[in-house]
């Protein structure tokens, strides 16, 4: 009986294998509390669920007057308080831990302190270092509907409809500080901003730029002697007064709305606590710092080497990245 060679199978091959895409990292959501509590809610034992909303422009309110025509004309158009949805997991390996993370949730969204309600800060941080945050208050949904599972598990908890109010939409940035001071050296004086304050005169006009896309409201911090004068090149808007600071004398000017900073805003105050409003010259004009460049002329007169004019601002965004 013949035999019959039969050549060894070739193996298979090998599966076709696909390049992996490496997924980037996601945006970080932060809870600061009234107290100066954080929680990260994109890490355990909080994980932010898919669904988020309310962090891209906020809602228009449109006032508009309607004529027997049926035309209409438009009146005015301004932003709403927006609703923020953070849909949350609390997860614990255990009981215990669940409770405590559950518990510390619990407590970081009391607003209600010994000074007075005061607002949190939802902050989201972006993979390339940036961040914006925003202040609001816990509207609801920690009240999650339990059934059996809950109970045998209990363990972890989603909370689906876990929302935040905030009455100003606006999102914002890092502090941004410009600062003015006598200095008879021509070169640039640093990390003083290099403007110079004549000692009789007003100062030169500078640009400070405002990074958002949103009106920010300044703080002023001066220090005297001098009298200052601060005004918008473009828009003829200014504030001066009409006392003069005393030699080392600090007086801070908050520009900031109350709704935003209910205890300084709309102020001018000196180190002592006096009220400086007073003496704030006929009809000032507190005014914004528009997005992009601001042109403005900033002055102290009588001014020596121990006066100096600061500006902080925080740029203010239309939306959470």
């Amino acid at each position: 009986m013949p035999i019959v060679y039969l050549p060894p199978v070739p193996p298979p091959p090998p599966p076709k294998t696909w390049p992996r895409i490496e997924a980037p990292p996601a945006k970080r959501l932060v809870w600061i509390a009234p107290d100066g509590t954080r929680l990260d809610l994109t890490s355990d034992p909080y994980r932010s669920l898919t669904g988020r909303g309310g962090f891209g422009l906020p809602e228009q309110e449109i006032t508009t007057d309607r004529f027997g025509n049926g035309e209409g004309l438009l009146r005015d158009i301004r932003v709403a308080p927006r609703v923020l949805t953070v849909p949350l997991l609390v997860i614990g390996t255990d009981q215990e831990r669940y409770l405590r993370a559950h518990r510390s949730l619990q407590r970081a969204l009391r607003h209600r302190t010994p000074s007075g309600i005061r607002p949190g800060r939802l902050r989201v941080e972006l993979p390339d270092g940036s961040a914006r945050e925003i202040s609001c208050y816990y509207q609801g949904g920690l009240d999650a509907a339990e059934d059996e599972l809950d109970d045998l598990s209990a363990c972890a908890q989603a909370y689906p409809n876990l929302e935040f109010h905030a009455p100003d939409p606006y999102f914002e940035g890092p502090e941004q500080v410009v600062s003015w001071r006598v200095e008879n050296d021509p070169r640039a004086f640093y990390p003083i901003y290099p403007i110079t304050l004549g000692t009789s005169q007003v100062g030169e006009a500078t640009v400070i730029t405002n990074p958002g896309d949103a009106p920010a409201h300044p703080v002023w911090t001066l220090v005297g002697p001098g009298r200052p004068v601060v005004t918008n090149t473009e828009t003829g808007a200014e504030w001066a007064f009409e006392r003069a600071l005393e030699p080392g004398q600090r007086v801070t000017v908050d520009c900031r709305p109350v709704a935003s900073a209910p205890d300084s805003g709309l102020t001018a105050v000196d180190g002592d606590g006096e009220d400086w409003w007073p003496h704030l010259a006929e009809w000032p004009h507190l005014f914004p710092l528009e997005p992009g460049e601001n042109r403005l002329r900033v002055g102290l007169a009588d001014a020596t080497a121990e006066s100096t004019v600061r500006v902080a601002f925080r740029p203010r965004y239309q939306a959470g990245w």
